[in-house]
């Protein structure tokens, strides 16, 4: 992924008022919050097409409901989303699915919601 991909990524996301940072959490916590890291795979294609899964791990003290709220948005958010980059590359981000994540603490809920990314690279 391109710095331009995660940075529309990020903007994106705290246009609607989440909660995020990439790669690790290193503000004040607010509950919810969200880390977001990628995993890309080999380019396979010769018209410059790059495929990557952007994870984002969602966490909450209290209420599960309340990452569901916040997963529903970024479905929204994301459905239909594609966009040409400042760098000129094409970007194609959709919802993948998600699953709840067991925590050792009773009380943080987590949730992992996956981005499937499609960049095409001038």
């Amino acid at each position: 992924m391109t710095k331009e991909a995660i940075a529309y990524i990020h903007d994106q996301l705290i246009s609607e008022g989440i909660n995020y940072e990439f790669g690790e959490w290193k503000s004040h916590i607010t509950y919810p919050y969200f880390v977001g890291e990628y995993n890309e795979s080999e380019p396979t294609s010769e018209d410059g097409l790059q495929e990557a899964y952007f994870i984002l791990n969602g966490f909450n003290r209290g209420s599960l409901l309340e990452l569901e709220n916040v997963k529903e948005t970024i479905i929204k958010l994301f459905n239909d989303n594609a966009t040409i980059l400042s760098n000129g590359s094409g970007l194609d981000v959709s919802y993948a699915g998600s699953l709840i994540v067991p925590t050792r603490d009773a009380s943080l809920k987590r949730i992992q919601i996956n981005l499937k990314i499609k960049e095409w690279r001038q």
